[in-house]
């Protein structure tokens, strides 16, 4: 049995990436929180880095979390864990069958049917047979700038579509249409939870953000501005304080 941290003390941070991600695109994060006095820890989830297409063709939303829970039980204490997009659906899953001390939520998939959006359509479509088939894939750099990336700069975007990986056919499948290994059960979240969310996400539209809050019934922090990619670095002054202020204030631990 873990020992019960000190009241005012800093637990660590399990980060969690999501689709098309690694541990080094959070590194902004990680960087942030760990001057902040924080150990942070960033499983890779399987297939991804290095890309193993083998792996990727066999992989779904359980492996995933398989290995994300396994990390959280590494940990020697209950931790705090942050996911971005698919990330996130795995830190419900965690704050479902674990106790963490906080979960914060960063452009989340839902647990349950990813709707597509109207304007993202024509982007999916070309990717649609390996999604359907489950084999790995990698969507067109148009794609990454018109949807995940679309309110960052040309800049950045030109730096971070080459550090982008390719992902699960199968694990993007399953978002979209809700399997199972998707589903979380609000009643059995009970930790502290923190939404945050681009209102120009053209992944995960607002109104599904705005509905994973209040299924938990967590605070709901929204950037009008930032895109899915909300854990990029230009937008990390804006973001990331605010999130450490919400865990200051939620779980009293010395600053």
């Amino acid at each position: 049995m873990r020992p019960d941290p000190a009241p005012d003390a800093k637990p660590p941070i399990l980060l969690l990436h999501g689709v098309f991600g690694r541990p080094s695109l959070l590194e902004p994060w990680i960087q942030f929180f760990e001057a902040a006095g924080f150990r942070c820890h960033a499983p890779t989830l399987p297939g991804r880095d290095p890309t193993d297409d083998e792996v990727l063709a066999r992989i779904g939303i359980e492996d995933c979390f398989t290995v994300a829970l396994e990390a959280y039980d590494r940990l020697d204490e209950p931790a705090i864990v942050i996911g971005h997009s698919m990330g996130g659906l795995l830190t419900q899953r965690i704050a479902a069958a674990r106790m963490p001390r906080a979960a914060v939520l960063l452009a989340s998939i839902p647990p349950g049917v990813l709707w597509p959006q109207l304007r993202a359509l024509p982007h999916l479509f070309p990717v649609l047979p390996a999604v359907v088939a489950g084999r790995p894939f990698f969507p067109s750099a148009k794609t990454m700038r018109r949807v995940p990336l679309n309110t960052l700069s040309a800049a950045e975007q030109d730096e971070l579509i080459p550090r982008l990986v390719r992902d699960s056919g199968r694990v993007f499948r399953e978002m979209s249409l809700g399997a199972s290994s998707t589903r979380v059960k609000a009643s059995d979240v009970t930790c502290p939870v923190l939404c945050v969310s681009g209102g120009a996400d053209r992944n995960v539209a607002q109104w599904i953000s705005k509905r994973i809050a209040a299924r938990y019934d967590a605070e709901h922090q929204v950037y009008p501005g930032k895109p899915h990619w909300i854990i990029a670095e230009s937008a990390l002054d804006e973001v990331a304080p605010p999130v450490l202020a919400w865990l200051q204030r939620t779980l009293s631990f010395a600053d």
